[in-house]
């Protein structure tokens, strides 16, 4: 992706700086797809659980695609090094997942701090745990 490259070098100017860039953009589209397709469900009449767990999946999805080709570059696309991944890369999700949620539970319903801040809080915690599983042990 010339266009990421580019920006990372003009406005960054760090040898990471393209794929945190692309991990950045990518984890926006992962939003996107994930609230997107959670309106979507609900207005075709699913219940709110099935919503969320349909959405999720897409957005696992989505980011798996996007992280494994543009952000991390992993470019073999062997069945058996697909597998091998995405079954590192799920359980990695599902994992921050349940700790956002714990920490969410803690800060709202413990101590007490405003749910939008919380989330804020939380969600910057789970995009760098999130970061550093797929480089680290997913696309390594």
């Amino acid at each position: 992706m010339k266009l990421l490259d580019i920006l990372s070098k003009k406005v960054l100017k760090k040898p990471l700086t393209r794929e945190l860039v692309s991990y950045i953009l990518f984890g926006i589209g992962t939003t996107i797809v994930g609230f997107a397709s959670y309106a979507l469900f609900l207005h075709i009449g699913l219940s709110v659980a099935l919503a969320n767990i349909f959405s999720h999946f897409l957005a696992i999805m989505f980011a798996f695609v996007t992280n494994k080709i543009w952000v991390f570059r992993a470019l073999n696309f062997s069945a058996k090094n697909i597998a091998k991944e995405f079954f590192k890369f799920l359980p990695s999700r599902l994992a921050t997942l349940v700790i956002d949620t714990v920490l969410l539970k803690i800060l709202v319903d413990v101590l007490s701090y405003d749910p939008i801040i919380s989330k804020l809080v939380t969600s910057v915690i789970v995009v760098i745990l999130n970061y550093l599983t797929s480089k680290k042990i997913v696309f390594k």
